[in-house]
């Protein structure tokens, strides 16, 4: 996507309108994403153009953006398009190649910095991305979202900004952080959000082709990948294939990613396709753990309070001391769960929630067999489990799935088993 913003000449303070891609520089600033591709050796050493938006096409004909003078380089020798997570660099069937390394290439997404020859021209792409000015809003929530930390104020600017956009984007952090959270808050602030909200869990359990099932039904409006650091080999290959159709523009919905690291390790270690990375990872957004953000907490245990049917009820200065010496391994979902055990288990008068009847084991009940007996309780308890769960998470199986550690599919098959879908 292109995009333009107002930033500030190094050393003045002149406004001006800077054109780019946007992406994320490694330390984790949003930036806009421009290159130099400057020729570093033959007749035309030096000479450079800069790519910022759009393609660039490469060749010895006079009409060509970068035009070099090697007999070896056809007319229309290379197109060079700048993405979100790199440079796009496509052969025009020339007669003697492009390269990468030692590689012929017919095209591949580089990272800036890499060198590529055409002909014997070598031509190097240079990075020259500009910072996009940081200024952290005054919010103490951003959709589903809460706090006013230092560290959340920076998060909801930055979603914020990339909600303006329709960039790709890797949404990462520990488990129970809140990525789904804040894929759900930036779809709801996009110009996307009458359009549906499809969430895919790319876990092992589902078929490869429900990627472009999925990414169809999400038109006009976002698809979640959640989990893509765990997707297998499968999954990984039909992904790729259905993000280069939408780069080709034959889908029409905003991929927003999820995962429990910023993925580098995962290429770098082979486990996960290089594309991908460069084709999802180009915006990444890092939603803190909880241990980071202690000040938080009294905000965010009213707020969990609420939800669990204690409304006139909060926890004792005791209570809350304790939570701030835990390390929350398990982040806000952990929170959740200690309030929860907390108020039920604790002497609370003050509006408790209503009563849940209990499942009987009746006189009719152990008149059958074991097997039966046993195979009806634990259909009631599915059941009234399952009422539980994806009520508390609005019906969305995904975030109810996560929450209660099984895989995504199997839930959604109880689910219907039981008739709540």
């Amino acid at each position: 996507m292109v995009f333009q913003s107002l930033v500030s000449d190094s050393g003045t303070q002149k406004l001006t309108v800077a054109t780019g891609v946007v992406g994320t520089s490694p330390g984790g600033d949003l930036v806009l994403r421009r290159v130099i591709v400057r020729v570093v050796s033959g007749k035309d050493r030096g000479r450079e153009v800069r790519l910022e938006a759009g393609t660039l096409l490469v060749g010895s004909h006079p009409d060509a953006d970068l035009v070099l003078q090697d007999g070896t380089v056809s007319r229309y020798h290379a197109e060079l398009a700048l993405l979100p997570g790199g440079v796009r660099v496509r052969d025009l069937r020339s007669t003697n190649g492009t390269y990468v390394g030692d590689s012929r290439i017919e095209a591949v997404v580089v990272a800036p910095g890499t060198e590529v020859r055409l002909g014997r021209t070598r031509v190097e792409l240079l990075p020259a991305d500009v910072p996009i000015p940081d200024a952290p809003p005054e919010l103490t929530s951003f959709g589903r979202l809460v706090g006013s930390s230092p560290a959340m104020r920076r998060l909801y600017g930055v979603l914020e900004r990339v909600a303006a956009m329709d960039a790709p984007i890797l949404v990462w952090g520990e488990p129970g952080a809140g990525k789904s959270e804040a894929a759900r808050a930036v779809h709801e602030r996009s110009a996307r959000r009458s359009g549906p909200l499809v969430e895919l869990d790319l876990r092992a359990g589902i078929a490869p082709e429900a990627v472009g099932y999925e990414m169809e039904r999400a038109a006009g409006g976002t698809l979640v990948l959640d989990h893509v650091d765990e997707a297998p080999g499968a999954i990984q290959d039909a992904l790729a294939a259905a993000l280069d159709r939408l780069d080709r523009g034959q889908y029409a919905a905003r991929p927003i990613a999820t995962a429990r690291s910023d993925l580098r390790d995962r290429v770098e270690a082979g486990t996960l396709r290089r594309d991908l990375w460069f084709s999802l990872a180009s915006v990444r957004v890092e939603v803190p753990p909880l241990r980071e953000r202690r000040e938080d907490l009294p905000r965010l245990v009213r707020e969990l309070v609420q939800t669990t049917g204690y409304p006139d009820v909060g926890l004792t200065t005791a209570e809350l001391g304790a939570l701030r010496s835990h390390d929350f391994p398990g982040n806000v979902r952990e929170l959740r769960r200690m309030i929860e055990e907390t108020l039920m288990t604790g002497n609370r008068a003050s509006q408790p929630p209503p009563p849940t009847r209990a499942i009987q084991v009746t006189e009719d009940l152990v008149q059958l067999p074991f097997k039966e007996a046993k195979e009806r309780l634990l259909d009631a308890f599915e059941r009234r489990y399952l009422q539980n769960l994806l009520s508390r998470h609005e019906g969305n199986v995904s975030r109810a799935a996560s929450d209660a550690g099984v895989d995504r599919n199997h839930l959604a098959r109880l689910a219907k088993k039981h008739g709540l879908r």
